[in-house]
């Protein structure tokens, strides 16, 4: 019972764990920006309008523009979509090193 018990807490810190670092970026267009305000509207992929928001904390790499594509994480907050991290522009393939001759 107690092996039980203990497995049944593992998976359930786990699973949080889980839902925490396990956000996905999300790929949209920018169809207007007020950078005042430090937001955005964008369409993402499946065709849905969204205000995306951001703050000094958030990482943004790129300036956003309209028309340009844009790939975020973000959580909803105070009934707004906060953007932890915003990359303006394609999202490269990280380059993997060369693989190194056997001797």
């Amino acid at each position: 019972m107690k092996k039980a018990l203990a497995l049944g807490v593992v998976l359930v810190f786990c699973a949080a764990v889980g839902l925490a670092h396990g956000s996905k970026a999300t790929e949209a267009t920018i169809t207007k920006v007020d950078m005042a305000s430090k937001s955005m509207v964008v369409k993402t992929t499946d065709g849905k309008d969204m205000t995306i928001y951001w703050n000094d904390s958030t990482k943004v790499q790129g300036t956003p523009k309209e028309g340009e594509t844009v790939h975020f994480r973000a959580m909803d907050k105070d009934g707004k979509t906060w953007a932890s991290w915003v990359h303006v522009g394609k999202m490269e393939a990280k380059a993997s090193a060369p693989a190194q001759p056997k001797q």
